[in-house]
């Protein structure tokens, strides 16, 4: 049994020795490094992919208009406006925006004229109103001279 142990621990040693001298021989420092190699000839183009699905289809739109309609129509959906609130003969800040310039507008509430006035340069307008209407939420609509139109909502508070 003694062989066996002496020559198991020899097997070992041998087997642990060479292990060190390969890791020892690995520390070395590095060589120089080679010349590049030449360029591989390119590869083929793949083939196309699949085309995907449809997406939904949208809902049809207006009608167009002909002439100034449209222009004055395309006008009137940007155009926009703003009312401040105000007491029964009070005095109501409105503005507006989205007029072509120079455009007579006239701002109208509770089936009454309420204000006039011009749009300048830019197609903007600003208008204090005296508001004689009794208390109540009112639909104002400024009206232009060439068909713009705008609707805010403005608010008569009770005294």
């Amino acid at each position: 049994m003694r062989k066996l142990f002496k020559i198991q621990g020899i097997t070992t040693a041998l087997v642990f020795s060479a292990i060190m001298f390969a890791l020892v021989a690995c520390e070395g420092s590095s060589g120089p490094q080679g010349v590049q190699g030449t360029q591989g000839t390119p590869g083929d183009s793949g083939a196309a992919g699949v085309q995907g699905p449809a997406g939904p289809s949208g809902s049809a739109g207006a009608t167009g208009a002909a002439g100034d309609d449209a222009v004055a129509e395309a006008a009137s959906s940007l155009a926009s406006m703003s009312a401040s609130p105000t007491e029964s003969g009070g005095i109501s800040s409105i503005y507006g925006a989205g007029f072509a310039p120079g455009e007579v507008v006239t701002v109208e509430a509770g089936d009454r004229i309420i204000a006039g006035g011009k749009a300048n340069s830019d197609g903007a307008f600003s208008i204090d109103a005296k508001v004689t209407l009794s208390a109540g939420l009112y639909s104002a609509k400024a009206i232009g001279s060439e068909g713009t139109e705008a609707i805010a909502p403005l608010l008569v508070a009770s005294k």
